[in-house]
């Protein structure tokens, strides 16, 4: 029992850093799945990382809210209203803000690109029909999430058109912010995550190594563990060893002229 315990605690944290674009891991995945109902009856699957030292960035709502009372461009533009969620001018007390902002993380969270049109013709060794299946359901299943917040918004503004754009709002670095600090709220930070279809290169794995590399235009000799000198340096340290050769070569034929000076005796 402590050790089904302890994986269950130990289970949700493995699963979220193990999280990539394609999903959870499947050996995490098989080690979550018999701790799930566990785990979320004892709330054990719930905000790792959120408090952590070095948070990443968190994510809003965009929404533009328009009447479609009149066609022309001008009063479009006129009559839409924008939105964010979370908000604090909105959404108060601070736990009605914190279910909106939990409620844009699950927006995201749940993001999937779509497919592109070609990508039923690729199915193969190099995309198994599951894996194609997998993509479809997650995109259907952001899709599905993000027209129940379309409907219920236009069902509380009384609105006609209702458009969500995910945005994220990034956290400024330490040594940037610690020699110019700004505010946390600066538009800057906040970036717009576009829904972009995924490519064909990223679907089939193909990672960045793989694709064909431009040739280097100048041949760079390997390192010989030496420090590297420019030209002027090296051509001045030349001439000041060739110099100190000539002053410190020995000759045979003479000899010093200067007799020793005895104890006592002070030289002319």
């Amino acid at each position: 029992m402590i050790l089904a315990h302890l994986s269950a605690v130990i289970a949700p944290p493995l699963a979220f850093q193990s999280r990539g674009p394609r999903g959870l891991s499947p050996s995490v995945s098989l080690l979550l799945s018999p701790l799930t109902a566990y785990g979320q009856f004892l709330y054990l699957d719930r905000g790792y990382a959120f408090f952590a030292p070095d948070p990443g960035p968190s994510h809003l709502m965009r929404v533009e809210i328009s009447s479609g009372e009149n066609n022309s461009a001008e009063a479009n533009d006129a009559n839409v209203e924008t939105r964010l969620y979370p908000s604090l001018d909105d959404q108060w007390p601070r736990l009605l803000y914190h279910r909106h902002f939990m409620l844009a993380e699950f927006l995201n969270d749940a993001y999937q690109p779509a497919l592109p049109g070609e990508a039923a013709k690729l199915v193969g060794s190099d995309l198994p029909i599951e894996e194609l299946k997998a993509w479809r359901m997650g995109r259907q299943r952001y899709e599905m999430i993000a027209d129940s917040m379309i409907r219920h918004l236009q069902k509380k503004f009384d609105a006609q058109d209702v458009k969500i754009d995910r945005l994220e709002h990034m956290i400024p670095d330490f040594v940037p912010y610690a020699n110019e600090p700004t505010p946390l709220n600066d538009p800057p930070t906040y970036v717009l995550l576009e829904d972009i279809p995924i490519t064909l290169d990223t679907l089939l794995g193909v990672l960045p190594q793989d694709l064909p590399q431009p040739e280097p235009r100048e041949t760079v000799p390997a390192p010989s563990g030496e420090p590297i000198r420019d030209r002027s340096a090296t051509s001045e340290t030349t001439d000041e060893r060739e110099r100190e050769s000539e002053t410190t070569a020995p000759i045979d034929h003479q000899r010093s002229v200067v007799p020793p000076v005895s104890e006592g005796v002070s030289p002319q």
